[in-house]
């Protein structure tokens, strides 16, 4: 699959490696590194080689490598080069190849962040420098606050499920302010190479700042609208569920305009019968404490 989706070539492509020059180029290194995480998975580059030492190379790899070849200082020198390029365009254009050799045209996108926790000590009490990921503790997903942890945006398009973008973020990162990020750096960039229409996002993505990022980039969006907005509340404190159209069984809707943040939009408030009693259960569990 690394092959067939080109990663090597647009890896050497990108960072200038010739591989008639060199033995070993980034592109072979990150594809060392890729089979030898499958198998020999967290250990320090100076191992790599002992992993290679019984492996068809030739043929994983390339013609004229050897296992002494993929020593630590060759693996270091790829992942600077890697770095200095800048790991979230190259992987832009690494999800570009892929998707034009699958015949993907993702339409819409899917944004979403998640966090990935680390174990042991790190100076996350010092200011990292510019462009490092600053491994610190933030909100727990897994409701442990005291674990460090980076946080990692993905944009996902629905065919296949493959990630267009991955941007790492610090630990302690704000969703609402780095969707709206990604839409300011990115998604251009996603029209242009994808033909991108529809962006989809959970509810930290609503907010006047970014629906007016929105708004610049003619892209249509899905999203949820947080019920702690007042204009949210008022819908919400007017909505007769006896009154809506119905969906399908057990479900009735209602749209309901909005301009919100200076943006012409349209609310769907959904009524769910099946819901309805998990509903009035966390309402009453709320009301009793």
């Amino acid at each position: 699959m690394f092959e067939e989706l080109g990663i090597t070539e647009v890896i050497d492509r990108a960072t200038q490696q010739d591989p008639e020059m060199r033995i070993v180029t980034t592109g072979h290194a990150v594809k060392a590194m890729v089979l030898n995480g499958l198998g020999f998975i967290n250990q320090q580059l100076y191992l790599v080689p002992h992993f290679f030492h019984n492996k068809p190379i030739s043929r994983l790899i390339a013609p004229g490598i050897q296992a002494s070849h993929l020593n630590d200082d060759t693996l270091g020198r790829a992942l600077d080069t890697l770095y200095a390029v800048g790991v979230t365009e190259l992987y832009s254009l690494t999800a570009a190849t892929a998707a034009k050799r699958l015949g993907l045209t993702p339409m819409f996108t899917h944004l979403d962040s998640t966090s990935f926790h680390v174990d042991g000590r790190y100076n996350s009490d010092e200011e990292p420098g510019e462009h490092v990921i600053h491994i610190t503790r933030g909100y727990s997903r897994d409701q442990r606050p005291d674990l460090n942890q980076v946080m990692l945006d993905l944009i996902v398009e629905h065919q296949a499920g493959i990630p267009v973008l991955m941007k790492p973020l610090n630990g302690n990162s704000s969703d609402a302010h780095d969707f709206g990020q990604i839409i300011t750096d990115h998604m251009a960039q996603l029209q242009t190479t994808y033909g991108t229409t529809f962006l989809v996002a959970d509810r930290a993505l609503y907010s006047a700042e970014n629906l007016q990022k929105l708004a610049e980039t003619r892209l249509k969006w899905i999203t949820r609208v947080p019920a702690t907005l007042c204009e949210a509340q008022a819908v919400l404190a007017q909505a007769d569920p006896q009154t809506m159209a119905p969906l399908t069984e057990g479900y009735r809707y209602h749209v309901v305009p909005s301009s919100y943040g200076g943006v012409e939009q349209r609310w769907g408030l959904i009524h769910s019968e099946p819901r309805q009693p998990q509903a009035q259960r966390t309402v009453d569990k709320q009301w009793l404490k």
